[in-house]
């Protein structure tokens, strides 16, 4: 069962409150956070910024964008 939490994302000045699953079940090495491209241009991040990374997925392989440091915070 997922986990939903209202976040607050922060990349440079710009600031965008949305929700997110907190508990996928999805484990890494390091701390990632994924989100829709509308969001990341919301951020103020555009395509040719961003550098790009396959991932093997069940059913074949999907690409994401690598967004860099940015700061999120679970809103109380």
């Amino acid at each position: 069962m997922v986990v939903r939490v209202r976040v607050r994302i922060q990349y440079r000045d710009n600031i965008v409150e949305t929700s997110a699953v907190a508990n996928s079940g999805y484990e890494t090495d390091v701390p990632e956070i994924h989100i829709p491209l509308a969001l990341a241009r919301r951020l103020g991040l555009t395509l040719t910024e961003l550098r790009g990374e396959n991932y093997r997925v069940i059913g074949g392989i999907t690409s994401a964008y690598i967004l860099g440091q940015v700061l999120v915070q679970v809103v109380t």
